[in-house]
């Protein structure tokens, strides 16, 4: 069976097997296009998690004013009126994230908080946490 999959992080639409390997591109975005499916295939499947799991890191290591918790599942989410914007810089496969809270001013030891506990995660400049 084939997965169609369009990612939140780009306009790639991909297919996908069911053991995970590629079926092929239907369509590479402007900022995928110029490689192989595979360099395609494996940019996506770096850059969006990347951008989920950096929410993550957000929602894990924010100060409370940032966050409910929701009574069904028990995790995190943003409060209602903050939200986290994000943008590519570069290209692929090198592409840095821009993360923007907006919503809360956060100060600039939570900032730096956060913004360490994502590098640890992905390393220096992969990620960049701002204040919208």
């Amino acid at each position: 069976m084939v997965t169609r999959w369009s990612p939140d992080t780009c306009d790639c639409i991909i297919e996908y097997n069911d053991d995970g390997t590629l079926s092929k591109i239907v369509k590479a975005c402007d900022a995928h296009q110029g490689g192989t499916e595979a360099d395609t295939f494996e940019a996506v499947l770096e850059e969006n998690p990347r951008k989920n799991k950096s929410f993550k890191e957000i929602l894990d290591n924010a100060p409370p004013a940032l966050f409910d918790v929701d009574a069904d599942t028990g995790t995190r989410v943003f409060k209602r009126g903050i939200n986290v914007d994000f943008q590519w810089e570069g290209d692929a496969p090198n592409r840095n994230l821009k993360l923007k809270v907006q919503g809360i001013s956060l100060t600039a030891n939570q900032l730096n908080a956060i913004q360490n506990k994502i590098n640890a995660k992905f390393g220096d400049g992969k990620v960049k946490l701002e204040q919208g």
